[in-house]
């Protein structure tokens, strides 16, 4: 694993900046395998791409006539490849929706990956309560259509998303071919239903199957969250959500990182946990806000803040992804 050191100090100014009472280095995830020295791609884009703008691309995926929104960023060119994130809405909410929320595709975030939005069957993903679709097919074909016409970096493909596109993150990331194609994960207020009952959430078995070691995961939740609890549901849709604390310490578990954590205070109301020591320091990283709610954390009003009627963060969940992938 080559060093991450340069890339963590430049994290550390940014923190500076953002938060200038507190400031927290967070290692940078490495590709799924070392990378290879940036070759001439030479595929152009197709003649009705426009950079920055978002396009609605169809796909059948298991039959099924799928979608999802593709944004070339600003910086793409033919003589490099270009990281992927994949950006999976909530439920009842659809690709637009996530978009506006997560500003990926903002400038002020991002310039050089490309950013992809798909489009869930009737708003819901696969790992959802009563949910059968394969959502898993649908992410493996987009990456092979991606890779067939962009200049993608395949060691430097990511997943985000939020509540059940969080929930999905996790799906992905417990499969046991995408967890070796995704280089690391980051569900803001997941959904991480479990189809168990009874149920105690503080301690129910988690099924995961990742085809690797060590795989990266970065969590965000409120403490204030009424949708999905920080402390589970023993019965939510007739399934189990296990405590957030409880999945994050299996995650911990599972890449081999015990059981011990730093705490640190990032902002006043918001703590980070993190996982692992040396090179390996924040593998599993928990960001824990305790005043905000079912949200995706901005210091700017958005979607999920208005709806709920929720005050900003005091931090941006977008510029730690961006900083962390």
């Amino acid at each position: 694993m080559h060093s991450f050191l340069p890339r963590a100090a430049a994290f550390l100014c940014l923190a500076t900046l953002l938060f200038p009472s507190e400031a927290t280095v967070y290692a940078e995830q490495h590709p799924v395998s070392p990378s290879l020295p940036a070759e001439v791609c030479n595929k152009a884009l197709p003649a009705n791409t426009t950079i920055g703008q978002p396009q609605n691309i169809p796909i059948t995926s298991s039959g099924v006539l799928r979608s999802y929104l593709l944004v070339i960023p600003p910086l793409y060119t033919a003589q490099a490849s270009s990281p992927v994130i994949f950006s999976f809405h909530g439920g009842n909410r659809d690709a637009i929706d996530q978009l506006e929320l997560d500003e990926l595709t903002s400038p002020f975030f991002n310039n050089n990956s490309i950013v992809v939005y798909p489009q869930g069957i009737n708003q819901k993903w696969e790992g959802d309560p009563g949910q059968t679709q394969n959502d898993t097919q649908l992410v493996t074909d987009i990456i092979a259509s991606l890779e067939s016409i962009y200049c993608v970096d395949s060691n430097r493909i990511y997943a985000t998303g939020k509540s059940d596109g969080g929930g999905f993150c996790n799906t992905l990331a417990c499969h046991p071919t995408l967890s070796t194609k995704i280089a690391a994960f980051a569900p803001v207020s997941g959904a991480f239903y479990i189809d168990v009952q009874p149920c105690t959430p503080s301690s129910v078995p988690i099924p995961c199957s990742p085809g690797r070691t060590k795989v990266p995961m970065l969590e965000f939740h409120g403490g204030k969250d009424k949708t999905i609890h920080y402390s589970g549901q023993a019965n939510r849709s007739n399934e189990c959500l296990p405590t957030i604390p409880h999945w994050v310490r299996e995650w911990a578990k599972r890449d081999g990182l015990g059981l011990k954590n730093v705490t640190t205070e990032l902002t006043n109301d918001t703590l980070v946990y993190t996982y692992g020591t040396g090179n390996e320091t924040g593998l599993v990283t928990h960001v824990f806000d305790s005043s905000i709610g079912h949200d995706w954390p901005s210091t700017e009003l958005n979607g999920d803040s208005r709806r709920d009627g929720d005050a900003p963060a005091t931090f941006n969940a977008t510029s730690m992804i961006m900083e962390w992938f």
